[in-house]
């Protein structure tokens, strides 16, 4: 029994150095394409170290913490991308037969799920945002707060509805809150911030349309509003399934070029398969299968319409005050896709906005923080309900 128990913790440590060493093992991010080494696992990493290895190496890459680094934001997409992949058991095993990626099975409502989870997760941008809308500027305040939700006035006096002992006015009482009630003050303040926090959720959910169904979120003070009354908001899902969508034409369009032009190819595109991806109609389509330069020349046409669409929209990304070049192309979308898990791509979606920073995503919920604020524009969506 002991030495089976010696075995299993020799065979523990060496897969944790294992697991180390790859981590650590340099990688360029830029040109590597084996996603584990993106992502600096093993091939036979468990699910909990791959989540470890992406932590540190999102945290590590983050754009953020990397400002003077111009290529930081395509690392940090690549690193997402692998994310992706090797965190779902379906889409890993099917990478580690083939080596390749493939967006044809992109499951929107999982893509979804993992954004809005990794945006809510504990300690990340979203609890930071909280920090930046909070409806107390200092302890003070808080405290001061924490005292009007609890007090009740009876005649002249005011009484603590915590422990019935009265006074003659609110100075006394704080003092009395201040001496007394610290630890109370400091649970009920983390209680707002998680109402706040599941109602930011809860919008969140039903603007990417994994909620409930019912259409409805939930608002800070405990009712509910209707979605479809919530003007100015963009239509997140439409506009990454369209990405996809394009994506996946652009990378047909590419790999159709590649046939063709291949040294010593006699491939020929169906009829059907032209038309739908070059846009052409049946006669048409018929036509160029016979004339093979004419077919090659309205391949990279398309291609360069296809890049003509991305350029046009980093520009107009770009003019709206963004970065704008978040998913060009297929390699852009999948990193911008997967990217978003990690709101590395929240900006293009967003007309430009910053993706980490609090006052952007407020600005989407139609108000602002600082003190008083508290969820601004979530909490300014009371009358919806």
């Amino acid at each position: 029994m002991a030495d089976t128990d010696d075995k299993d913790a020799e065979a523990k440590a060496a897969a944790a150095k294992a697991a180390a060493e790859a981590l650590e093992a340099p990688v360029d991010l830029l040109n590597e394409k084996d996603l584990y080494k993106i992502l600096g696992v093993r091939r036979g990493a468990t699910a909990e170290e791959i989540k470890k290895a992406y932590r540190k190496r999102s945290l590590k890459y983050h754009p953020d913490k990397n400002p003077d680094d111009p290529d930081a934001k395509p690392k940090f997409q690549k690193i997402a991308e692998a994310m992706s992949v090797l965190s779902d058991d379906k889409k890993r095993l099917k990478y580690d037969k083939s080596g390749d990626l493939d967006l044809e099975d992109f499951d929107m409502d999982q893509f979804m799920n993992m954004w809005v989870g990794e945006m809510m997760e504990e300690g990340g941008m979203v609890d930071d945002m909280m920090k930046e809308v909070l409806p107390w500027r200092d302890e003070e305040e808080k405290m001061a707060q924490f005292m009007e939700a609890n007090i009740t006035k009876k005649g002249k006096n005011w009484v603590c509805n915590l422990d019935g002992k009265s006074f003659s006015n609110k100075r006394l009482m704080l003092a009395h809150f201040e001496k007394n009630f610290k630890f109370e003050c400091d649970d009920w303040g983390k209680e707002q911030l998680n109402t706040m926090k599941a109602s930011f959720e809860s919008f969140m959910k039903q603007l990417t349309g994994i909620g409930d169904g019912s259409g409805e979120f939930l608002l800070p003070d405990g009712s509910k509003a209707d979605m479809s009354k919530v003007q100015g908001v963009p239509d997140i899902r439409k506009h990454f399934q369209k990405k996809v969508d394009k994506g996946l034409q652009h990378e047909k369009v590419l790999e159709m070029y590649r046939k063709v032009t291949a040294d010593d190819s006699t491939f020929i595109p169906e009829t059907k398969e032209l038309m739908e991806l070059l846009n052409l109609e049946e006669g048409v389509a018929e036509d160029l299968k016979k004339d093979r330069k004419r077919l090659i020349k309205r391949i990279k046409r398309k291609i360069d319409e296809l890049n003509e669409e991305e350029d046009d929209e980093a520009d107009l990304m770009e003019a709206m005050g963004g970065l704008g070049g978040g998913l060009d192309g297929l390699g852009g979308l999948g990193g911008g896709l997967a990217g978003m898990g990690g709101l590395a791509g929240l900006e293009a979606m967003l007309g430009g906005m910053d993706p980490n920073d609090p006052e952007a995503l407020m600005a989407l919920l139609g108000g602002g923080g600082g003190p008083g604020g508290g969820l601004g524009g979530l909490g300014g969506l009371g009358g919806l309900g």
